[in-house]
């Protein structure tokens, strides 16, 4: 009899420990997602930097070429060009390239582009020449109420800073 009354003392966990634990884990799980989930000012300002780096890109890319490249915009992603001189067009770069089209994250959207400190319609290429000088260009960013400006001087520098 001792053995049986030894044998069912453990059987298994107690009620409480198991809520004991769940609550642990409910806990550690309500901290991971709040520290993984994109907030809308982390996916702007990765957005605008991802998008800077592919500009410079662009812009080493057209002097490396020898050829004229451009950027445009459609406010939900963007498309870089490359310029055919001999059919006196534009084509698309393709899907390969490291500088082809990409759709902005979720919730992030173009919104104005200026060009010499005029407003230009989206769609509107933005064009890199071969010396790697640039018209100064300032494109806005926003999600939600944050705003985010890339903005390139004449010399084809950019900085991302915080738009008002």
């Amino acid at each position: 009899m001792f053995a049986n009354h030894r044998a069912s003392r453990y059987r298994g966990f107690t009620l409480i420990e198991i809520l004991v634990v769940m609550a642990i884990v409910t806990v550690l799980l309500g901290l991971a997602v709040v520290k993984l989930g994109a907030t809308d000012e982390s996916r702007l300002q990765s957005a605008a930097e991802d998008l800077a780096m592919r500009l410079e890109n662009v812009r080493d890319e057209a002097v490396v070429r020898g050829q004229a490249l451009a950027f445009s915009t459609d406010g939900q992603g963007y498309q870089f060009w490359l310029a055919d001189l001999e059919r006196n067009e534009w084509l698309a770069l393709p899907a390969g390239d490291v500088i082809a089209s990409k759709p902005l994250p979720s919730g992030v959207t173009i919104d104005e582009m200026r060009i010499n400190g005029l407003v230009r319609p989206l769609g509107e290429r933005i064009v890199f020449p071969l010396s790697g000088l640039t018209e100064p260009f300032v494109l806005t960013l926003t999600s939600g109420k944050l705003r985010t400006a890339i903005v390139s001087d004449a010399l084809g520098r950019l900085d991302v800073r915080h738009a008002l």
